[in-house]
């Protein structure tokens, strides 16, 4: 099985492993309970995606494979519509490749920065959410490695995330029944 990292080849692994012998809610625990600080990679074999822990908290996250990208959330929150949407995927394509989405939303007056805030926060916790359920892969965690300072959107527990976690998949199981 294929497997790849982003990271730089001189980045000094502190921990690595396969997914299917430490399950990925045992790895965020342990972050958590050793009070880490640092950038863990995780790669299943349909998707892969970054964390990044400050003191153990989840302060980051994102997967290379969004199941809903951040335009997409906000149109099915209705807090923006088709037409804002594909005007700031135009605006983005053509004149400010380097300009996040999220930006140009604000930019155009569309969304508040409080607003976008809170929908990242919740597509970072969707990512958390989505890793938890990988059964095979592999980790690998580099100390002390941390986000651009506009990426920290959350600072939670993992013991929270991971109650609130089972809350919703036995909230989806309830509804399948």
């Amino acid at each position: 099985m294929a497997h790849t990292f982003s990271s730089q080849p001189d980045e000094a692994i502190a921990l690595e492993g396969d997914i299917a012998v430490i399950a990925i809610e045992n790895i965020f625990q342990l972050f958590d309970f050793a009070a880490l600080t640092g950038k863990l990679e995780v790669s299943a074999p349909t998707n892969s995606g970054v964390f990044y822990f400050q003191n153990g908290a989840l302060i980051h996250g994102l997967l290379q494979i969004s199941p809903r990208r951040i335009g997409q959330i906000l149109l099915e929150s209705r807090l923006i519509n088709s037409e804002q949407l594909q005007e700031c995927l135009r605006l983005q394509e053509q004149q400010h490749p380097q300009t996040r989405f999220g930006q140009i939303l604000i930019e155009k007056g569309y969304i508040s920065a409080d607003r976008l805030d809170e929908t990242l926060l919740n597509q970072i916790k969707d990512s958390f959410f989505e890793a938890l359920s990988w059964q095979e892969g592999w980790f690998r965690f580099y100390q002390s490695q941390k986000p651009d300072p506009e990426d920290i959107k959350l600072h939670a527990r993992i013991d929270h995330l991971l109650l609130e976690g089972m809350v919703r998949i036995d909230g989806l199981h309830s509804q399948n029944l």
